[in-house]
Protein backbone atom coordinates (compact mmCIF):
# COMPACT_ATOMS: atom_id res chain seq x y z
CA UNK A 1 0.00 0.00 0.00
CA UNK A 2 1.42 3.33 -1.47
CA UNK A 3 0.86 5.92 1.68
CA UNK A 4 1.37 8.34 -1.49
CA UNK A 5 -2.39 7.48 -1.91
CA UNK A 6 -2.91 9.49 1.79
CA UNK A 7 -0.77 12.19 1.58
CA UNK A 8 -1.99 13.51 -2.02
CA UNK A 9 -5.00 14.23 -0.28
CA UNK A 10 -5.95 18.06 0.89
CA UNK A 11 -6.05 19.61 4.30
CA UNK A 12 -9.62 19.22 3.85
CA UNK A 13 -9.63 15.38 3.25
CA UNK A 14 -7.37 14.72 5.99
CA UNK A 15 -9.32 16.48 8.62
CA UNK A 16 -12.00 14.57 7.13
CA UNK A 17 -10.39 11.60 8.06
CA UNK A 18 -9.46 12.68 11.58
CA UNK A 19 -12.84 13.14 12.42
CA UNK A 20 -14.19 10.42 10.82
CA UNK A 21 -11.61 8.38 13.13
CA UNK A 22 -12.62 10.49 16.39
CA UNK A 23 -16.27 9.58 15.73
CA UNK A 24 -15.74 5.79 15.32
CA UNK A 25 -13.64 5.98 18.49
CA UNK A 26 -16.62 7.94 20.16
CA UNK A 27 -19.43 5.66 18.85
CA UNK A 28 -17.42 2.32 19.26
CA UNK A 29 -17.93 3.12 23.32
CA UNK A 30 -21.77 3.00 22.79
CA UNK A 31 -22.22 0.45 19.72
CA UNK A 32 -19.68 -2.47 18.85
CA UNK A 33 -18.78 -1.37 15.53
CA UNK A 34 -15.05 -2.15 15.10
CA UNK A 35 -12.47 -4.19 17.22
CA UNK A 36 -10.07 -2.04 15.78
CA UNK A 37 -9.98 1.40 18.05
CA UNK A 38 -6.36 2.24 18.48
CA UNK A 39 -6.10 5.85 16.04
CA UNK A 40 -3.02 4.47 13.82
CA UNK A 41 -4.92 0.89 13.51
CA UNK A 42 -7.79 2.44 12.46
CA UNK A 43 -5.31 4.68 9.63
CA UNK A 44 -3.90 1.51 8.37
CA UNK A 45 -6.55 -1.16 8.88
CA UNK A 46 -9.36 0.83 8.10
CA UNK A 47 -8.38 4.19 6.23
CA UNK A 48 -5.33 2.94 4.01
CA UNK A 49 -6.79 -0.54 3.14
CA UNK A 50 -9.97 0.89 1.87
CA UNK A 51 -8.14 3.63 -0.05
CA UNK A 52 -6.10 0.35 -1.46
CA UNK A 53 -8.85 0.47 -4.55
CA UNK A 54 -8.14 4.08 -5.48
CA UNK A 55 -5.86 3.64 -8.15
CA UNK A 56 -8.19 0.71 -9.52
CA UNK A 57 -11.30 2.88 -9.54
CA UNK A 58 -9.84 6.05 -10.87
CA UNK A 59 -8.07 3.81 -13.59
CA UNK A 60 -11.52 2.37 -14.80
CA UNK A 61 -13.58 5.72 -14.21
CA UNK A 62 -11.62 6.59 -17.14
CA UNK A 63 -13.55 5.00 -19.50
CA UNK A 64 -16.76 6.77 -17.80
CA UNK A 65 -18.19 10.29 -19.74
CA UNK A 66 -19.88 10.89 -16.48
CA UNK A 67 -19.54 11.20 -12.50
CA UNK A 68 -19.14 7.04 -11.90
CA UNK A 69 -21.95 5.67 -9.86
CA UNK A 70 -20.60 3.22 -6.77
CA UNK A 71 -22.21 0.66 -4.89
CA UNK A 72 -20.65 -0.69 -1.20
CA UNK A 73 -22.56 -3.84 0.09
CA UNK A 74 -22.54 -4.64 3.38
CA UNK A 75 -20.34 -1.40 4.56
CA UNK A 76 -20.53 -1.56 8.25
CA UNK A 77 -19.55 1.22 9.75
CA UNK A 78 -18.22 2.67 6.69
CA UNK A 79 -15.56 1.03 5.08
CA UNK A 80 -14.82 1.16 2.25
CA UNK A 81 -17.28 3.29 1.09
CA UNK A 82 -16.89 6.37 3.45
CA UNK A 83 -12.89 6.65 3.06
CA UNK A 84 -13.76 6.18 -0.71
CA UNK A 85 -16.46 9.37 -0.60
CA UNK A 86 -13.91 11.43 1.42
CA UNK A 87 -11.52 10.64 -1.56
CA UNK A 88 -13.73 10.81 -4.44
CA UNK A 89 -16.12 13.99 -3.82
CA UNK A 90 -17.37 14.36 -7.50
CA UNK A 91 -18.35 10.36 -7.56
CA UNK A 92 -21.75 9.01 -6.44
CA UNK A 93 -21.97 6.54 -3.81
CA UNK A 94 -24.87 4.26 -2.15
CA UNK A 95 -23.92 1.99 0.79
CA UNK A 96 -25.99 -0.62 1.66
CA UNK A 97 -25.68 -1.95 5.24
CA UNK A 98 -29.13 -3.32 6.85
CA UNK A 99 -27.86 -3.05 10.72
CA UNK A 100 -29.70 -0.21 12.34
CA UNK A 101 -26.87 0.86 14.68
CA UNK A 102 -24.23 1.12 11.51
CA UNK A 103 -26.10 2.52 9.03
CA UNK A 104 -27.23 5.47 11.53
CA UNK A 105 -24.04 5.99 12.59
CA UNK A 106 -22.72 6.22 8.79
CA UNK A 107 -25.41 8.64 8.62
CA UNK A 108 -23.96 10.71 11.92
CA UNK A 109 -20.67 10.48 9.87
CA UNK A 110 -21.92 12.08 6.36
CA UNK A 111 -23.90 14.98 7.88
CA UNK A 112 -20.91 15.53 10.20
CA UNK A 113 -17.83 15.47 7.54
CA UNK A 114 -20.43 16.83 4.86
CA UNK A 115 -20.44 14.25 2.62
CA UNK A 116 -22.67 14.95 0.07
CA UNK A 117 -22.26 12.13 -2.20
CA UNK A 118 -23.71 9.21 -0.27
CA UNK A 119 -26.64 7.75 0.19
CA UNK A 120 -27.49 5.06 2.55
CA UNK A 121 -30.05 2.34 2.26
CA UNK A 122 -30.92 0.19 5.24
CA UNK A 123 -32.07 -2.75 3.52
CA UNK A 124 -30.87 -5.89 2.78
CA UNK A 125 -28.48 -6.08 -0.27
CA UNK A 126 -30.79 -9.04 -2.00
CA UNK A 127 -33.81 -6.91 -1.88
CA UNK A 128 -32.01 -3.72 -3.39
CA UNK A 129 -30.53 -5.96 -5.98
CA UNK A 130 -34.11 -6.82 -6.91
CA UNK A 131 -35.03 -3.13 -6.88
CA UNK A 132 -35.34 -2.28 -10.80
CA UNK A 133 -34.31 1.49 -9.62
CA UNK A 134 -30.25 0.00 -8.56
CA UNK A 135 -30.52 -3.16 -10.06
CA UNK A 136 -28.01 -3.02 -13.27
CA UNK A 137 -27.24 0.76 -12.31
CA UNK A 138 -23.39 0.87 -11.05
CA UNK A 139 -20.53 1.36 -12.46
CA UNK A 140 -18.49 -0.69 -9.15
CA UNK A 141 -20.08 -2.55 -6.78
CA UNK A 142 -17.87 -3.84 -4.23
CA UNK A 143 -17.81 -5.36 -1.00
CA UNK A 144 -15.20 -5.75 1.88
CA UNK A 145 -15.40 -8.28 4.90
CA UNK A 146 -18.86 -9.73 3.80
CA UNK A 147 -18.71 -13.24 3.21
CA UNK A 148 -17.36 -16.33 1.23
CA UNK A 149 -16.69 -15.22 -2.61
CA UNK A 150 -19.72 -17.25 -4.55
CA UNK A 151 -22.24 -16.00 -1.73
CA UNK A 152 -21.09 -12.07 -1.92
CA UNK A 153 -21.15 -12.21 -5.74
CA UNK A 154 -24.78 -13.01 -5.94
CA UNK A 155 -25.49 -10.06 -3.35
CA UNK A 156 -23.24 -8.09 -5.26
CA UNK A 157 -22.72 -8.51 -8.96
CA UNK A 158 -26.88 -7.92 -9.79
CA UNK A 159 -26.20 -4.02 -8.82
CA UNK A 160 -23.92 -3.79 -11.65
CA UNK A 161 -24.12 -2.30 -15.40
CA UNK A 162 -22.72 -4.32 -18.14
CA UNK A 163 -19.14 -2.91 -18.21
CA UNK A 164 -19.45 -2.85 -14.84
CA UNK A 165 -16.57 -3.52 -12.27
CA UNK A 166 -17.01 -5.81 -9.11
CA UNK A 167 -14.18 -5.79 -6.31
CA UNK A 168 -13.81 -7.45 -3.14
CA UNK A 169 -11.07 -7.19 -0.48
CA UNK A 170 -9.78 -10.46 0.19
CA UNK A 171 -6.88 -12.52 2.25
CA UNK A 172 -4.72 -15.55 1.40
CA UNK A 173 -8.04 -17.78 2.35
CA UNK A 174 -9.32 -16.16 -0.93
CA UNK A 175 -7.55 -19.12 -2.85
CA UNK A 176 -10.11 -21.73 -1.03
CA UNK A 177 -13.38 -19.85 -2.57
CA UNK A 178 -12.02 -18.97 -5.94
CA UNK A 179 -12.91 -22.43 -7.61
CA UNK A 180 -16.47 -21.98 -6.34
CA UNK A 181 -16.61 -18.20 -6.66
CA UNK A 182 -15.66 -17.81 -10.01
CA UNK A 183 -18.67 -20.87 -11.18
CA UNK A 184 -20.90 -17.70 -9.64
CA UNK A 185 -19.33 -15.06 -11.10
CA UNK A 186 -19.29 -16.64 -14.42
CA UNK A 187 -23.18 -17.64 -13.86
CA UNK A 188 -24.08 -13.71 -12.84
CA UNK A 189 -22.50 -12.31 -16.00
CA UNK A 190 -18.73 -11.77 -15.10
CA UNK A 191 -15.45 -12.57 -16.72
CA UNK A 192 -12.35 -11.31 -16.50
CA UNK A 193 -11.63 -12.52 -12.69
CA UNK A 194 -8.46 -11.33 -11.45
CA UNK A 195 -6.68 -11.52 -7.74
CA UNK A 196 -4.66 -8.31 -7.08
CA UNK A 197 -1.87 -8.73 -4.28
CA UNK A 198 -1.22 -5.55 -2.22
CA UNK A 199 0.33 -4.68 1.69
CA UNK A 200 -0.63 -2.56 4.39
CA UNK A 201 2.32 -0.27 6.32
CA UNK A 202 3.65 -1.97 9.05
CA UNK A 203 2.50 -5.82 7.79
CA UNK A 204 4.38 -5.81 4.84
CA UNK A 205 4.44 -9.64 5.42
CA UNK A 206 0.78 -9.95 4.41
CA UNK A 207 -1.52 -11.29 2.04
CA UNK A 208 -4.08 -9.04 0.73
CA UNK A 209 -5.43 -9.60 -1.93
CA UNK A 210 -8.16 -7.43 -4.25
CA UNK A 211 -10.52 -9.55 -6.46
CA UNK A 212 -11.92 -7.77 -9.50
CA UNK A 213 -14.26 -9.02 -12.24
CA UNK A 214 -15.63 -7.29 -15.26
CA UNK A 215 -19.40 -7.49 -15.94
CA UNK A 216 -20.14 -8.56 -19.56
CA UNK A 217 -23.53 -10.12 -19.63
CA UNK A 218 -26.56 -8.98 -17.75
CA UNK A 219 -27.81 -11.07 -14.55
CA UNK A 220 -30.17 -13.43 -14.88
CA UNK A 221 -33.46 -12.16 -13.39
CA UNK A 222 -33.67 -15.18 -10.88
CA UNK A 223 -30.86 -13.09 -9.25
CA UNK A 224 -30.47 -12.29 -6.28
CA UNK A 225 -32.51 -14.90 -4.75
CA UNK A 226 -33.64 -15.17 -1.13
CA UNK A 227 -30.45 -14.79 1.30
CA UNK A 228 -31.26 -18.10 3.04
CA UNK A 229 -31.19 -19.60 -0.13
CA UNK A 230 -28.08 -17.65 -1.44
CA UNK A 231 -26.71 -19.17 2.14
CA UNK A 232 -27.64 -22.93 2.07
CA UNK A 233 -27.27 -23.24 -2.31
CA UNK A 234 -24.71 -20.81 -3.68
CA UNK A 235 -25.16 -20.98 -7.22
CA UNK A 236 -22.67 -23.74 -8.86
Amino acid sequence: MNTDIYNNLSDRQKQQFERFSEMLRQENEIHNLTRITDPQQIMIKHFLDSLVALPLLEKYAKTIDRAPFLADVGSGAGFPVLPLAIAMPDWNFASIEATGKKADFQSKVIAELGLENVEVLQERAEDVGRNEDYRQRFDFAITRAVGRLEIIAELTVPLLRKGGIFLTWKGPKVEEEMPAGKKALHVLGMENIIQIPYTLPGDEQSDYRLVQATKTKNTPPQYPREFKDIKSSPIK
